[in-house]
């Protein structure tokens, strides 16, 4: 092989790999939706948590990325499994500061997955703004979840009773 032709297939070979990269980020990762079972043996677990089932549910990303309808979707067949306990943890938005965005969260919390016994959630690092540094939109998207019916823990514990 000349060096012309190697040249000329690496640079169409990381030309399509950039490609490749670059569709699988936008299209294919961001609807990639999975739901894994798995059965996690606790040691000295209550007795009256044994068979429970916990949900966990992260990074929505709300925002402009992408139709936030998949999410309204991913959450109806989320609905059907009938957790006991769910557990949101963090990145309910994207970076920006926008009342579209704040629109688009408020829809889609209408439709979140409620644990039978408990709901939970923390705020991820997007859910702080830019630099982690605007507690106003953390506030902000904190009332949001407690008005859905998530309990937001931020440095502090809840108790979660039930019968």
């Amino acid at each position: 092989m000349n060096r012309r032709k190697y040249i000329k297939q690496t640079f169409w070979g990381i030309t399509g790999l950039g490609l490749f990269s670059g569709l699988y980020t936008w299209q294919i990762e961001p609807f990639w939706l999975e739901f894994v079972k798995l059965k996690m043996p606790i040691n000295n677990l209550p007795e009256n948590l044994v068979g429970k089932t916990l949900m966990q549910i992260s990074d929505i990303h709300i925002g402009d990325m992408f139709d936030y309808h998949f999410i309204i979707d991913s959450f109806k067949k989320a609905k059907e499994l009938e957790p006991d306990f769910v557990v949101y943890t963090g990145d309910y938005v994207s970076l920006s500061n926008d009342e579209v965005q704040y629109d688009k969260l408020q829809e889609t919390l209408k439709n979140i997955v409620h644990g039978r016994l408990g709901t939970l959630g923390i705020l991820g690092n997007h859910d702080y703004g830019k630099n982690w540094s605007q507690i106003s939109i953390a506030n902000n998207i904190a009332d949001k979840l407690e008005q859905s019916g998530i309990k937001v823990l931020r440095n502090g514990k809840r108790r979660i009773e039930w019968n």
